[in-house]
């Protein structure tokens, strides 16, 4: 009907770049003051924070079993998505503010060092 249904403030002013990534009953989003969130979908209530050590610009994707998002550290995360707790991190050393994404089995993010990295899961 396009009516709001909740409205949060995450933190005090914090600016938020990325596009939130939604699934049956969760969204999680990253901001610049380091931390991605995870919000219930129904309500807007927050359900963790997970701390990165710079801003959060690169949009979160989630599949059953973790939420992916790079950081502007130069980190790409793997997020358990219903405690989360870091599941591995792989330092890039290039910023990501671009979102990753997933397709049969393999995830992409380009890093700002112009270099396109995959990532297939083992087994």
């Amino acid at each position: 009907a396009g009516e709001e249904v909740w409205k949060i403030a995450i933190g005090n002013g914090v600016e938020l770049y990325a596009s939130p990534a939604v699934t049956a009953d969760k969204v999680y989003v990253g901001g610049r003051d380091k931390l991605m969130r995870c919000l219930d979908r129904m309500s807007g209530k927050e359900i963790w924070q997970f701390a990165t050590r710079r801003a959060v610009d690169s949009s979160p994707v989630v599949c059953e079993s973790a939420v992916y998002v790079g950081g502007m550290d130069g980190r790409l995360y793997a997020v358990d998505p219903e405690s989360g707790e870091e599941l591995w991190s792989y330092e890039i050393g290039a910023k990501l503010s671009a979102s990753p994404a997933i397709s049969n089995g393999t995830l992409v993010i380009g890093g700002e060092d112009g270099v396109l990295y995959a990532f297939k899961e083992e087994g």
